[in-house]
């Protein structure tokens, strides 16, 4: 019986934590490291598609990177594509609404970091 009330508890507490789609900001500040150590700046543009997708444009250095991601509880995912090299970076997003990641191209040994702070 306690296993059962417990089961029903973290369920409705997982439903309610999906029920409110973590809220994404249009426009966010873009301050990043390269694998090299480099440092990089720029502006990320997001469009919520649905609750759990949405396209992300990064302008960085006057240069145009398009993707795609999914969301989900406070973390997001997007790929990309560098140079023709497909890429991916994953975001933890702190209860302030900025955006830490980690990010790689396909074929690379290292990746690099990344921060969106929300401009809006």
């Amino acid at each position: 019986m306690i296993r059962t009330i417990c089961t029903l508890a973290f369920l409705a507490i997982a439903m309610a934590a999906r029920a409110a789609p973590l809220a994404l900001h249009s426009t966010y500040d873009v301050a990043g490291t390269n694998p090299d150590g480099s440092k990089y700046t720029g502006r990320a543009t997001i469009k919520v598609i649905s609750e759990a997708s949405f396209t992300i444009k990064w302008t960085i250095g006057g240069a145009l990177y398009e993707g795609f991601g999914m969301r989900d509880g406070n973390a997001l995912a997007a790929t990309y594509t560098i140079n023709g090299k497909p890429g991916l970076v994953i975001y933890r997003v702190d209860d302030d609404g900025v955006f830490h990641g980690l990010w790689v191209v396909r074929g690379g040994n290292d990746g690099g970091t990344e921060r969106l702070t929300p401009n809006d």
